[in-house]
């Protein structure tokens, strides 16, 4: 399990100003205080300042909370059976999004969608909490392309292949399902680059998510590493963080 010290390490060094954010298959409880549920047909990332403000965002389900979210995390299992014409042409669809060239591409993404298991009927999204390590799904940090960089670099410290991917997806479904869809590479996955997403954040911001097994690892980068390098302390430092 992670330390407070040895997150307080890395986020020193990466120079970390935005919280780090975790996925948690849990039911809410004082343990998550202060807690606010998803309404109507909400973005998760509307609720970004939110996070930001230690909030954490219950998503139940049958409750509010964007139905495409719903199924990203498993509370739901099955599309509407237009959603492949949702994503393209629209045609008996409620609008057409226009994010594949035809309405077969797009299934063939939704075929392999594969929502992630949960033990219950709600998912939480906020601050991480080391004392809910063990119902901790993901860690997702929210940065700006310099500190993408560090965060990208940390991630395939270990790894002579290329783990980090930045797969087409909504929002919701780059903080989770993308992370645990590919077992084999347990990969970084960069988000935030959902268009319909990205009115919720800052322009700079994007993140990069990963397993709790990955983050942890993250927390154990030697003295040697980049992040004591000139390479990246210059680059910090020319930015003025």
């Amino acid at each position: 399990m992670p330390t407070h010290d040895a997150i307080d390490r890395m986020t020193k060094k990466l120079r970390l100003d935005t919280p780090l954010i975790a996925v948690y298959d849990a039911a809410p409880g004082e343990a998550f205080a202060p807690v606010v549920e998803a309404k109507e047909r909400t973005c998760c990332f509307a609720y970004y300042t939110q996070w930001l403000d230690g909030q954490t965002v219950v998503f139940k389900k049958g409750g509010g909370g964007c139905p495409g979210g719903h199924r990203a995390f498993g509370l739901e299992k099955d599309y509407p059976d237009y959603m492949a014409h949702f994503l393209t042409d629209g045609e008996g669809a409620p609008m057409g999004e226009g994010l594949k060239a035809s309405s077969e591409l797009a299934q063939e993404f939704l075929d392999n969608a594969v929502p992630p298991e949960i033990s219950g009927d709600t998912v939480l999204i906020g601050p991480l909490r080391l004392d809910q390590w063990d119902s901790v799904q993901t860690v997702t940090f929210l940065v700006d392309p310099d500190r993408l960089a560090g965060t990208m670099t940390l991630a395939g410290f270990w790894s002579g292949r290329d783990v980090v991917k930045a797969p087409f997806s909504s929002g919701c479904g780059m903080i989770w399902r993308s992370v645990v869809e590919d077992d084999d590479l347990d990969p970084a996955v960069i988000g935030c680059t959902d268009l319909a997403m990205r009115r919720y954040v800052p322009p700079e911001i994007i993140s990069l998510t990963v397993s709790p097994a990955r983050f942890e690892q993250m927390l154990t980068f030697p003295d040697h590493a980049f992040l004591y390098k000139s390479w990246w302390n210059e680059l910090m430092d020319s930015r003025g963080l």
